[in-house]
């Protein structure tokens, strides 16, 4: 997430009930053939975000960094605050928690962000336990928050042809981009410029509320990108409605962000959101089933396994 635009993005895919959720597919251009097949597994990332606090030595030495630093995406002169980023216990797990926080104002606006730092992230299996909020924790509620988990890479400079970015999640509780209520984004890019804001890309919409716990996983492998909320598939992304390829083509970081769109949906005095993850799971080159990552999930903390790093490639 590093666009700073306020446009609304345009889902490439079919908008579906909160009744039914089948499978979407993004437009109807064919699926790019495939040059290789996908590369031999090498190791995988656990981290069960076990963590004192973001200063912790084990954090940071995780290759874990919080972002201070100005820019977008959100609100304008808003500030990155490293201490929205905290590790509570909630619902009785240990978690790594993000705060947004707003009073109407861009000097009173905060945002938090959390990245994995090397750019190693590309095709395989990515998984999160995420809790998504639909209420303020303080304040009056209708703020335009975005909720995010995602992968990135650098943008070295306008319609950069390798530029890559899959957004496992953006959820807006209430509202945003012309939506006027809670909505889930998953989406795949192509490549964008920055200003003003245009951009390739494909999405699949979730028009309703996602507040509470939910298991978010996505595979990467064989052209496809395919992402899932507990279990179910929500997104089948190939290429854009123009025939633009969204797969990933190069190494991205992998991150967290919670941050305010606009202030429009702001009224009284400070109102603060949270967001939190239970643990972060990637299996590099691997392609599982979102049980079958789950598991895998289960069996590092049924064995008291709080971080694991073995990706060799």
């Amino acid at each position: 997430m590093i666009r700073s635009h306020q446009t609304r993005f345009v889902a490439a895919a079919v908008a579906i009930s909160a009744a039914v959720l089948p499978v979407l597919s993004a437009g109807a251009a064919p699926a790019p053939e495939r040059k290789a097949p996908l590369a031999p597994a090498c190791g995988a990332l656990f981290d069960d975000f076990n963590y004192s606090s973001r200063t912790d030595p084990a954090f940071t030495g995780h290759d874990w960094s919080v972002r201070t630093n100005a820019g977008g995406p959100g609100v304008g002169g808003a500030t990155w605050a490293a201490s929205n980023v905290t590790f509570p216990t909630v619902d009785g797990q240990k978690v790594m928690q993000l705060r947004a926080s707003t009073n109407g104002t861009a000097a009173g606006t905060t945002h938090s962000q959390v990245q994995q730092n090397r750019l190693r992230f590309r095709e395989g299996t990515y998984a999160t336990r995420f809790k998504f909020s639909d209420a303020p924790t303080t304040g009056a509620d209708g703020d335009h928050v975005n909720q995010t988990f995602y992968a990135i890479s650098p943008l070295d400079y306008d319609w950069e042809p390798t530029y890559s970015e899959l957004d496992f999640s953006e959820y807006l509780p209430n509202g945003g981009w012309g939506e006027t209520g809670p909505v889930n984004f998953v989406t795949s890019w192509n490549t964008y410029q920055a200003d003003p804001f245009e951009g390739y890309r494909t999405s699949s919409r979730m028009p309703w509320s996602h507040n509470g716990w939910h298991y978010l996983v996505t595979t990467v492998a064989d052209g496809h990108v395919k992402y899932y909320i507990d279990g179910t598939l929500v997104g089948d992304h190939t290429t854009d409605d123009q025939g633009r390829s969204v797969y990933p083509r190069r190494n991205m970081t992998l991150n967290y962000n919670h941050w305010l769109i606009d202030l429009e949906g702001h009224s009284g005095a400070t109102s603060a959101y949270v967001q939190a993850a239970d643990w972060v799971y990637y299996a590099k080159n691997e392609t599982l089933t979102p049980a079958a990552a789950v598991a895998r999930v289960n069996q590092f903390r049924s064995s008291g396994v709080r971080h694991s790093d073995t990706i060799s490639c």
